[in-house]
């Protein structure tokens, strides 16, 4: 299989972007940089929030001018269409994303791929025209068996039609390591047990949560007199947070640390002596197998993607994440016997290396089946 494939990705956000979803499509797209049969592929990114630090992969095109506005998004693709591209593969990195990818498939006659990640697409959209053409893809890349049977259970697409190709951790990169003297200094955490939870505060996301865990620590505190819980992540329902913990009078032991930079983070996970997080809506949680491969207990939901991220259990505890007693228990246990932080070695599981191999498996599979996203009367 030459080099020979050309393909269009549309994305919300990818480098110089933060969260699960930016991390998965730079993945994805490293990825497709090292397939075999992919010749160019030409990225078109809704928004660029931050500086890019790391190189672009060769194979890859990444338009910096889509990102400066919906009018300049909508400009670059018409003009890469004007231009005469004529890629054989769509990517729409996003159920939003869907009108304008399909539109370009049609018009170019490509196969269109969708990739769904979590809450957004276990509900039908109440976009109509995302709603209809959601059953018009080619396939669907998700992210976890969970949120396949959500997106398939409204959307009318076959379960056959989705590939399961869940997030990736660098496991040369995040590595059980000492504690960083400087950021224990910057959080004050001298001589303290951390529990840790990392993930956007965001208001529209109150599934991670984040109070939950909060509205254990006067309790958590009462057993473990040292205890802070470290919150890494940025988003505008940290100052509801804030209060929360006032009012329940742990401030002292909640350390909201902001939102860091991503070289910071496997240092972030190494100060930690637990990872919680309680979700509810998770499509997979890259976060979970990323405290995995540094060597920390780790406390999921079972209640969603979380539950396949941890491989039902043998990377980490699931607990229901509305039951106040058995978090706590959870919480307790991952604590009171820390031990030495080890990685678990069915982590690799979700390495690079796999995800490359997914990845090339599921191009190679879609090169040869037919394109559907003619819409149909």
């Amino acid at each position: 299989m030459g080099n020979s494939l050309n393909v269009l990705m549309l994305l919300t956000d990818g480098y110089g972007g933060a969260g699960g979803i930016a991390k998965f499509n730079r993945d994805f797209l490293q990825a497709l940089d090292g397939c075999s049969a992919v010749a160019r592929v030409h990225a078109f990114p809704r928004l660029i929030a931050m500086a890019i630090p790391e190189s672009i992969p060769e194979r890859v095109v990444y338009d910096r001018a889509a990102a400066r506005g919906r009018v300049a998004f909508i400009r670059r693709l018409v003009g890469y269409v004007c231009r005469g591209h004529r890629p054989q593969l769509v990517v729409c990195g996003h159920l939003h994303l869907l009108p304008a990818a399909w539109l370009l498939a049609r018009v170019c006659r490509a196969k269109l791929a969708l990739i769904v990640h979590g809450i957004e697409a276990w509900t039908p959209s109440r976009k109509l025209l995302v709603k209809r053409l959601a059953r018009l893809i080619d396939c669907g890349l998700v992210v976890s068996r969970y949120s396949a049977a959500r997106f398939a259970s409204w959307s009318g697409v076959p379960l056959e039609r989705l590939f399961v190709l869940p997030n990736c951790v660098d496991l040369q990169r995040f590595l059980p390591l000492t504690r960083e003297p400087n950021l224990i200094a910057r959080y004050g955490l001298q001589g303290s047990t951390v529990l840790l939870t990392v993930g956007r505060l965001a208001s529209a996301e109150r599934y991670k949560g984040f109070d939950q865990v909060i509205e254990l620590m006067p309790r958590l505190v009462e057993r473990f007199p040292s205890l802070k819980y470290l919150v890494v992540g940025g988003g505008d329902d940290r100052g509801r947070l804030e209060k929360k913990a006032k009012e329940l009078g742990v401030s002292g032991n909640v350390v909201f640390a902001g939102q860091i930079p991503e070289a910071e983070k496997v240092a972030h996970y190494n100060l930690a002596d637990a990872f919680v997080m309680p979700s509810t809506g998770e499509g997979f949680g890259i976060v979970l197998i990323e405290a995995a491969a540094c060597g920390l207990p780790v406390i999921g939901s079972r209640a969603d993607g979380s539950r396949e991220a941890l491989l039902d259990g043998r990377l980490g505890r699931l607990v229901d994440p509305k039951s106040p007693s058995e978090l706590y228990a959870a919480i307790v246990d991952a604590l009171q016997s820390p031990g030495e932080r080890r990685r678990i070695d069915d982590v690799e599981t979700f390495g690079s290396a796999r995800f490359q191999e997914r990845v090339e498996g599921w191009l190679t599979q879609l090169i040869g089946s037919p394109v559907t996203t003619q819409l149909s009367s």
